[in-house]
């Protein structure tokens, strides 16, 4: 599967997982994780001006588009973690379950997307810099607002990310408390991260919302 990538760009060569324990020399535990992890990497495609028209950019030279078939859907993130950054390339990983795919990327913070039966990736840009960036927006369904970059934009979503959780937890915790001085103060905590969640800026512009 080429996830609509251009047939130009396909490799569908099998990348040993023995290899790369051993190459990267990982402990007895992460070697335990990787396995239990994962069951099959495929390298997918190539995108470089040797399989596409389009040149190279100042900092991204090619991309490939990894296939991780998975043991269990629900797998560990730290071991898909550890494969970026083992691997020094710009990549794409393609988590595979089932008949189910997941496109996940690294930019400073893990970017997962939702898991999908056809996942379609496109390449959009002048150079493989855009390429990339687009890729990644792709893959995370981010959507760069007026004034923001798209590093300021991840940094944002990530951000809203974890105050979300935070409030999510809080509210669990209210809704069981039966202590009502207790109550009242999950209830201010939550009132704060509720304010700072809807005041996260960039420059002027108002973007967690």
């Amino acid at each position: 599967m080429s996830f609509g990538l251009p047939p130009s760009t396909e490799v569908s060569r099998q990348l040993p997982k023995k290899a790369i324990i051993e190459r990267f020399g990982l402990s007895g535990k992460e070697r335990t994780k990787f396995d239990s992890t994962i069951h099959r990497i495929t390298i997918s495609n190539e995108v470089s001006p040797r399989t596409v028209n389009i040149p190279e950019g100042k900092d991204v030279k090619s991309i490939f588009v990894l296939k991780v078939e998975l043991q269990d859907e629900d797998y560990d993130e730290k071991v898909i973690s550890l494969l970026l950054r083992l691997i020094e390339q710009n990549m794409v990983l393609v988590l595979e379950s089932g008949a189910r795919y997941r496109p996940i990327a690294f930019r400073e913070v893990l970017i997962q997307g939702d898991w999908t039966q056809d996942l379609d990736l496109h390449l959009n840009g002048l150079d493989m810099d855009d390429v990339w960036e687009d890729l990644i927006k792709q893959v995370g369904n981010i959507v760069v607002e007026e004034g923001n970059d798209l590093d300021s934009q991840i940094a944002i979503d990530e951000e809203c990310r974890k105050l979300d959780s935070q409030i999510e937890k809080l509210r669990k915790k209210m809704s069981s408390e039966k202590q009502p001085r207790r109550k009242r103060e999950l209830y201010s905590q939550l009132k704060e991260l509720e304010s700072k969640r809807a005041s996260i800026r960039i420059g002027d512009d108002v973007s967690c919302v």
